[in-house]
């Protein structure tokens, strides 16, 4: 199928937003007010959750408020999130968008809206719109010129349709493999609560002993960035490596490590790493997912006396102090939030008896078995998305009917 271009501000208009203070922030309901959607409210779907209201009398134009269609901006935030959109539906109330958000307004004798967001929202969209940003000290703003002169692959209004319907039947396939992902890690946390009784107030009255009691720890090395790498080059885990439940090694860096580091810094399968700064307490097991590898000061290694306790109970026990802000006596934030040595040694942890801990590990097995399932799923899920959004977006997804 032969596909024309045009150019983005031909077929559709940028709407900047409403300008006031935050002190004219009216609450909810307030007569004559309307919604003022904001950078926060742009999530994967418009985020309705914490909604500001502002008087009417701020909508100086009648194309300031927003219509269901519309595709919402961030277009001054953040270098990795501005050009972030999201798709507005139908709000039922009245609303507008501040200054630092934008609606790109898709013109219908020309192109579907549905068909412009799923475009403008693509991978490809995404990275060039950001690329066009002007870059201030702390912000990124949206180069909404540059934007317009964007060229839009505008087949037939009816196949733009097709198009778009076709990218949101696959994208509902990913939102349910998502959530199914989701409900595994629930399931966990009330495996948990149900088997041992919420960390905070131990119910069941198990044993109590502080951390440094049950686990030996030791902070990471610190390292000097300046240092060239030589024969010793080895890897290491930093913060950004170590998510809940799951240590990411895709992007591990490489530092000197000496002989007798192997001993102090070295990891082991089965050893605990804790963040000691940025979500402080996030934790997950090594695998031994890279062979030597060592860590460094912003982490914590934790080996678990195996008389005393499971990696995997202590884990989750992490995972859910951290929730419940069972963490937070724990966190020095002086200057930024941290969790020493001196304070992870003395955090009070209870301890059921060991076979109760393995049942719990097994079951833990059964439920991340299935959620590997569904992580391959939906990775399966993204490549179909972003390849059907290619051709589509070159003309080519419907070449097989020609054929």
């Amino acid at each position: 199928m032969t596909v024309a271009y045009k150019r983005l501000g031909d077929v559709a208009t940028f709407v900047r937003g409403i300008t006031f203070k935050p002190t004219d922030v009216v609450p909810a309901g307030t007569p004559s007010s309307v919604w003022c959607m904001r950078t926060k409210n742009v999530q994967g779907q418009v985020d309705l959750s914490d909604v500001w209201s502002v008087d009417s009398r701020f909508v100086k134009r009648s194309d300031q408020y927003l219509e269901e269609g519309d595709v919402l901006i961030s277009s001054a935030n953040s270098w990795n999130l501005v050009g972030k959109c999201c798709w507005i539906p139908r709000l039922g109330k009245a609303s507008s968008f501040g200054g630092f958000v934008t609606a790109l307004r898709g013109d219908v004798s020309q192109v579907n809206r549905r068909y412009l967001y799923r475009w403008f929202s693509s991978a490809h969209i995404q990275e060039t719109a950001r690329s066009f940003s002007r870059q201030t000290t702390n912000i990124a703003n949206l180069d909404l010129k540059r934007c317009a002169d964007l060229s839009v692959p505008l087949p037939p209004l009816a196949e733009q349709k097709r198009i778009a319907a076709v990218l949101d039947q696959v994208d509902a396939l990913r939102a349910k493999r998502r959530e199914a992902i989701a409900l595994l890690d629930d399931l966990a946390q009330s495996t948990f609560l149900d088997m041992f009784g919420d960390p905070l107030t131990n119910p069941k009255g198990w044993p109590v002993l502080p951390f440094g009691e049950v686990c030996e720890t030791r902070l990471g090395k610190m390292l000097d960035a300046k240092r060239e790498t030589g024969r010793n080059s080895r890897p290491y885990l930093r913060n950004a490596n170590v998510q809940w439940m799951r240590i990411d090694t895709t992007d591990l860096l490489e530092m000197d490590f000496g002989g007798k580091d192997k001993i102090t810094y070295g990891l082991a399968p089965g050893d605990l790493m804790i963040c000691e700064g940025g979500e402080p307490g996030r934790a997950a097991i090594w695998r031994g997912e890279v062979e030597d590898c060592y860590f460094q000061k912003a982490l914590h290694r934790a080996r678990p006396n195996v008389e005393l306790a499971r990696a995997e109970y202590l884990v989750w026990m992490l995972r859910i102090l951290s929730l419940r802000g069972g963490l937070s006596d724990h966190v020095s934030t002086a200057t930024i939030s941290h969790l020493t040595g001196a304070k992870l040694k003395v955090l009070p942890i209870f301890l059921p008896p060991l076979g109760l801990q393995q049942e719990f590990a097994s079951r833990l097995d059964a439920v991340e078995e299935m959620g590997e399932r569904h992580e391959l799923h939906l990775a399966t899920l993204d490549e179909l998305f972003e390849s059907v959004q290619q051709r589509a977006f070159a003309g080519q997804l419907w070449d097989h009917e020609a054929a």
